[in-house]
């Protein structure tokens, strides 16, 4: 493999997926009967083609053309609209969308797999099909019959494309600040007036419309978050007239160039038409409900942009020579023989495998949250809500300083445009600022999430963590979930920590050090999801060394074996060399330090 191309790792996701959280028993659930695992496998392979043949190529003139305003409407990068036809045709835009309306009706940790190599491919562009995803599923929702005849097929297959219209300029992320008005008209629709500022998609030239899903206030609508309705904008009305809708500008942004970002005035005319969804006042219970969905995919990006990082990193680490290395002195030697050099490649695969195992495993309680059983559908929900921050924020931050770790194994060269790394570290910046920054999201877990139903969330948590218990580790895996366990009491000692300082401190001291809360909670996690799928390998492992001459040879000649000793060197690596870093994070929350409260900024 060049070190420039993009390649899926099927072995990977095919281990993560049904040899791990064997996927192929969710087949036992009504809801996804009529699916087998050999289909899974299928699609994991299709999906991974179309990523490295349709998107993948388009990655680096998207970020170098960019989009442009011609005529009042966004042009974007050559290649996207065809790509758009077929991410529609292909059903790569509705896999886990209710068959009804012309979804698949996937489960949610098969349906990751193509948002994964989709991201991981092309940023830019798959942000935008995500989003057409999340403004259709709101509709089918809660829409009337009407409004999902009318929408939800045309966007499911990529005919329409879909938006989601929250901020404002003097806004920001105080979403009960929005300032956007409706007024009722006589025959039910509403007359939209407002600005609305950092818009994916919110104009282009893929889809034949744009309906965007837009945050309003209506007439004596209460003060704050509960004065918010949501309302469907077409771009284009059903009538084929058009909506009052104006392109104000595009932004020019460090990363993410094929992507365009407008500023939308809706209503310059007095003339832009919105149908309210469902009802009026509840527009932020509507949105918290498809928020999940939202966050786990930014989180997603984070885990994209590791994925491909580590890959074009691992290639060239191979390609490059330059001197003797200390593994092999005297001879000219690739930098993968270099021990500084391994030591980054394998804290670039450890983090993001940790990602992968978090995020797939958040996708399969998803799916068990709203198809598993009706008696253990509230733990899988309460297991869900508590991971989704962690999600989001952690897979953000790290997936930046994985990319982040490959310029570094690149060197020079790695600094350039010559090679993708560049452009990855700086389309994966702006994942851990929208959808709510990471910061919030460690306010969301700290604030609410702990003690949600007086704090069953953690309880669930504290279960779900005790697995070992009762699925007894053998040989080298032992030691490694011993070491682990000591990190879990850290982390519910830390989490007590954090609630003494809130009744000593006050809110503001509670909540300061969240951040750190989050980050410790998101290694713990990641670890304890590595080693059961250390526990899968060493199930593989065993019987093909049993069978062997010698490990030397084995490990020489067999890739089946290759993969699963690597999987069991990248978790006791992640054990022994990445999880202490949560020591610093669990220091720091008791020692509670308040100086940042009370400094003179």
């Amino acid at each position: 493999m060049n070190s420039t191309e993009y390649q899926v790792d099927r072995r990977e996701l095919q281990f993560v997926v049904n040899e791990t959280l064997e996927a192929g028993k969710l087949c036992e659930l009504p809801d996804f009967a009529e699916f087998d695992e050999e289909m899974f496998k299928m699609i994991i392979n299709e999906a991974s083609t179309f990523s490295e043949q349709v998107l993948a190529p388009l990655n680096e003139n998207g970020d170098r053309q960019g989009c442009r305003i011609e005529n009042g409407s966004v042009v974007t990068p050559d290649g996207f609209a065809n790509a758009w036809k077929q991410l529609g045709e292909g059903g790569w835009l509705s896999m886990n969308m209710p068959p009804e309306y012309g979804g698949q009706g996937l489960p949610e940790v098969i349906s990751i797999i193509g948002k994964e190599t989709q991201l991981a491919a092309n940023q830019s562009f798959t942000i935008g099909a995500s989003l057409t995803s999340g403004a259709a599923n709101l509709i089918y929702t809660f829409g009337s019959e009407e409004q999902k005849n009318d929408y939800c097929e045309k966007m499911f297959s990529g005919e329409w494309s879909g938006s989601m219209c929250l901020t404002e300029p003097q806004a920001g992320s105080a979403v009960g600040d929005v300032s956007t008005s409706a007024t009722k008209q006589e025959d039910g629709h509403y007359l939209i007036n407002g600005t609305k500022q950092f818009i994916t998609n919110g104009d282009h030239d893929m889809a034949d419309n744009i309906i965007h899903l837009l945050l309003a206030r209506t007439t004596d609508a209460p003060e704050g978050t509960k004065g918010i309705s949501l309302f469907i904008v077409p771009k284009v009305r059903l009538d084929g007239t058009q909506n009052d809708v104006t392109v104000l500008s595009i932004e020019h942004k460090m990363g993410i160039n094929g992507s365009p970002t407008c500023l939308l005035s809706f209503g310059e005319n007095a003339d832009c038409k919105g149908y309210l969804l469902k009802a009026e006042n509840i527009g932020m219970a509507q949105m918290f409900q498809m928020m999940n969905e939202a966050r786990l995919l930014i989180g997603l990006q984070g885990l994209a942009g590791a994925s491909a990082a580590v890959q074009n990193a691992w290639a060239y680490a191979k390609e490059r020579t330059q001197g003797p290395s200390d593994i092999h002195p005297g001879e000219k030697a690739a930098i993968v023989e270099f021990p500084d050099v391994r030591r980054m490649l394998m804290q670039m695969k450890a983090v993001t495998e940790g990602l992968r195992a978090l995020m797939y495993t958040t996708a399969w309680y998803t799916d068990m949250a709203h198809h598993g059983p009706e008696d253990s559908r509230e733990k899988y929900h309460d297991l869900l809500d508590l991971h989704i921050p962690v999600c989001k924020a952690f897979g953000t931050d790290q997936g930046f300083d994985v990319a982040r770790i490959g310029i570094q194994v690149l060197g020079g060269v790695g600094y350039t445009q010559d090679f993708p790394l560049e452009q990855n570290v700086r389309d994966q910046k702006i994942a851990s600022i929208y959808e709510g920054t990471n910061g919030i999201q460690a306010l969301d877990l700290v604030g609410r999430k702990f003690n949600t139903k007086k704090g069953q969330l953690l309880k669930v948590l504290e279960q779900e963590l005790s697995w070992f218990d009762e699925h007894t580790p053998e040989s080298e895996l032992a030691g490694w979930v011993s070491e682990w366990e000591n990190y879990r009491t850290v982390m519910l000692e830390s989490i007590a920590s954090l609630k003494k300082i809130g009744e000593t401190q006050g809110k503001a001291g509670y909540v300061l050090y969240a951040t750190n809360m989050l980050d410790l909670m998101g290694d713990v996690l990641c670890c304890f999801y590595l080693l059961k799928q250390a526990e899968s390998a060493q199930k593989k492992w065993e019987p093909l060394l049993a069978g062997a001459n010698s490990q030397e040879e084995l490990l020489e000649e067999n890739e089946e074996a290759q993969f699963y000793w690597n999987k069991l060197r990248t978790t006791e690596f992640y054990v022994w060399s990445v999880l202490p870093r949560a020591l610093s994070n669990a220091k720091t929350i008791k020692n509670a330090n308040l100086a940042p409260l009370n400094a003179c900024l």
